[in-house]
């Protein structure tokens, strides 16, 4: 009897794949140069934070790369915004690259940026530091991750099947109905089908019956909460009331907002299915989280709940197939408490500020005159792993142009240009009338 046993290679999660630097299951951010940044991919269990620039648009459109990937990848996704409508979001979507497409992109990119013949004999000047490879070769025969063209949007078939779920703090009909549009599971927004009763639920055959029997019981638990809230000695009824609206009464009890309450638990709930198990090799959900903490958050106690329910946030990503991308207004923020930016960042596995040359001294500026912004790295966890990846430069610029949102390093151009300005300067001393130094040659 042999002690041979036939090696069973399990498939790994779809969109996924192993880190050959630290052996972790990564998965694509949607941005091709994004991902070579923090090491080919978001580990799984992490939390990226993008602290979003002043006008709010470069961070928006990285949170729809990470959006239109888990569609591609047929991920599981979970969109909660308050200052943007998350089903309009979700149709604009950039529109993926097929290969042949790709290929060619890319070398219409080196034939308008060659000039000469020096890409004839294979040569690269100075100046071409973006055409070189920006990873290695294990990062790039791996295939993880595709292309996204950000003048087209996404083909409305692709989102009708894809799994998402939304949420905006809206208890409208309307919205329900737009989130049932793109998503095969109840959008958590709706209050109404919180309220429902198991029992009295419409049966399937009859519809118009189910209908009139709705009514019936939002009617009787709206008199029974009426009459809570009069009764002023009768509180925990009081207490029963609000826990329906944010789906549970211990998250009302540990946030003052109750909206931080009522996204927790939409978040818990759905990565609590059996195919997000951690050890399980099922799916990834891709929870997105756009503007948190802006004004629309704000109250007495907006510090308190934005430390508590990122601190609950990690702690059930952590414990599941998930990855987590945050943009946050984070220079409001630091108006409001500059204490809060150190601790948020400390809540996170990834922390990436935009820094927008737009409305600023240096959009005209000639050093920086062909790049949009400057990326500035402000964490790198080393996740599960001994060592954290570093990239080869911390000098970061991105450029968003009319396709493709583009991460470099950062260099000056060969010529700025400076050299009339101390003979401009010398001419202007030497024919002061007023110099009192005489020059004698």
């Amino acid at each position: 009897m042999t002690s041979f046993r036939k090696r069973t290679v399990q498939k790994p999660i779809r969109g996924t794949r192993t880190s050959p630097h630290t052996a972790q299951v990564i998965t694509s951010s949607g941005n091709p140069y994004l991902d070579v940044v923090i090491g080919g991919g978001l580990p799984m269990g992490s939390i990226c934070l993008i602290e979003e620039d002043r006008f709010m648009t470069h961070a928006k459109v990285l949170a729809k790369y990470f959006l239109a990937e888990g569609v591609l990848s047929k991920q599981e996704i979970f969109l909660g915004s308050l200052d943007d409508i998350p089903a309009e979001m979700l149709r604009r979507l950039p529109k993926p690259l097929t290969e042949l497409e790709t290929e060619v992109e890319q070398r219409e990119e080196e034939h308008a940026g060659g000039g000469g013949g020096g890409m004839e004999n294979g040569l690269r000047i100075a100046w071409r530091y973006n055409d070189l490879p920006l990873v290695n070769s294990e990062h790039a025969t791996a295939k993880i991750g595709h292309h996204f063209n950000l003048m087209e949007q996404m083909d409305s078939m692709m989102l009708y099947y894809a799994n998402t779920t939304m949420w905006d703090d809206s208890h409208k009909e309307a919205d329900i109905v737009i989130a049932e549009e793109f998503s095969k599971s109840s959008s958590p927004t709706s209050c109404s089908l919180e309220q429902q009763p198991v029992e009295d639920a419409p049966p399937i055959p009859g519809l118009g019956e189910g209908i009139t029997q709705e009514v019936k019981p939002q009617e009787e638990n709206c008199s029974v909460n009426n009459n809570s809230v009069n009764n002023n000695n009768n509180n925990s009824n009081a207490a029963l009331t609000t826990s329906t609206k944010t789906g549970g009464s211990q998250e009302q009890q540990v946030f003052h907002n109750a909206r931080y309450g009522g996204l927790l638990n939409d978040i818990q709930q759905l990565l609590r299915d059996e195919s997000f198990v951690a050890g399980t090799k099922k799916n990834l959900c891709r929870v997105c989280l756009t503007s948190l903490g802006s004004p629309l958050w704000y109250d007495e106690n907006f510090g308190e709940d934005l430390i508590k329910f990122l601190t609950l946030l990690m702690a059930s990503v952590r414990n599941c197939n998930s990855v987590c991308l945050i943009t946050m207004p984070m220079h409001l923020i630091a108006k409001y408490d500059a204490s809060l930016v150190p601790k948020i960042r400390q809540l996170v596995d990834y922390a990436i500020e935009l820094e927008s040359f737009a409305g600023s001294e240096k959009e005209t500026h000639p050093a920086f005159k062909e790049y949009s912004g400057l990326l500035h790295l402000h964490k790198m966890s080393a996740l599960n792993t001994l060592a954290v990846h570093m990239p080869d430069t911390t000098d970061l610029a991105f450029k968003l142009r009319r396709k493709k949102f583009i991460i470099e390093k950062f260099h000056l151009p060969p010529e700025l240009q400076e050299s009339p300005k101390p003979d401009n300067c010398n001419a202007g001393i030497l024919s002061n009338s007023n110099a009192t130094v005489s020059l004698d040659f």
